[in-house]
């Protein structure tokens, strides 16, 4: 069964949200792990590849729009989760229909009002459904 992780962060602004999921994917990655990025629309599809472009002047995280090649990091704005079953990255205001696929889903939340109370909603969703989730404040590291 899918395991849910909940990283609660106590920054304001999507820029600090996707530096976060560049961390997220490194640590994948080292673990050798595919990973899906679900976002909204292709305008947060765009914010998102620039990030993982500029997460690091030293080190390159290949990365693609869902299509033909396979990268193991993939960014869909739509329902086509291609062949992955790994790592989902939800940075989506729902719970994507597919998300059930994947070992795991790791759901970025930040303090912005309305993506905190969408992944409260989310958070209900999965709970009622009996999925293992796990929360990480990092409120209190700060």
């Amino acid at each position: 069964m899918t395991k849910v992780d909940f990283h609660i962060l106590p920054a304001f602004h999507e820029r600090d949200r996707l530096n976060y999921v560049t961390r997220l994917i490194r640590k994948a990655q080292s673990q050798s792990l595919d990973i899906l990025i679900s976002v909204e629309d292709d305008e947060h599809r765009q914010m998102t590849s620039e990030a993982i472009w500029a997460a690091s002047p030293d080190s390159f995280i290949a990365h693609e729009t869902i299509g033909s090649n396979f990268h193991p990091v993939q960014i869909s704005i739509d329902e086509d989760c291609g062949e992955h079953h790994q790592v989902l990255i939800n940075l989506r205001k729902e719970t994507p229909s597919f998300f059930s696929r994947f070992e795991r889903v790791f759901e970025v939340v930040s303090q912005e009002t309305e993506i905190l109370n969408a992944s409260r909603a989310r958070y209900r969703f999965y709970k009622d459904r009996g999925y293992a989730l796990a929360k990480h404040d990092l409120r209190d590291r700060v």
